[in-house]
This record gives structure tokens, sequence and C-alpha cells, in this order.
């Protein structure tokens, strides 16, 4: 957590939600919000992703063409020079 500091406006009820959640994860509560918005913000991320890629795959062309890029980095020799 950072030094510096803010105060934000919940219910009571987010409160205490908190308040377990933190006790459960014996955890300060300013740790467990921190963990919660990181996990809320990974979830978005990887929602994102899974939508881009149902798009690319409904494009066969597309996702053709992304597979072979992918493939050739995947399997690149590296350990070679030219």
């Amino acid at each position: 957590m950072t030094s510096a500091s803010t105060t934000i406006r919940v219910s009571v009820q987010q409160r205490e939600r908190l308040r377990s959640l933190a006790e459960l994860l014996d955890a300060s509560m300013a740790d467990t919000l921190d963990a919660a918005l990181e996990a809320l913000r990974r979830n978005h991320f990887y929602e994102a992703m899974a939508q881009a890629e149902s798009t690319l795959r409904a494009d066969p062309t597309r996702w053709a063409e992304y597979a072979a890029e992918r493939d050739a980095w995947l399997n690149a020799d590296l350990g070679t020079r030219a």
C-alpha cells in the first residue's frame, strides 16, 4: 500500500463486507480492497481478451493468419544465429 491515502464514502453494508473479507484473509481492509480491485481489473482484461479472440475466430481468414503468426513465434528457433 502507498503512503498517501484518501477517504471514500461507502455504505455501512459495504464496509462490513470489506471488514469481514479482510478478517477472513487476515489482511487490512486497504490491502483487501486493493486485492479486490486488482482482481476486478484482471477479470475485465481477460473478458476483453476472450471477446477479442471470439471476434477473431468468427473470421476464418483472420483466425488462420493469427494462428500462423502465433505458431511461428511459438516455434521459433531462437538458438540459432544467422
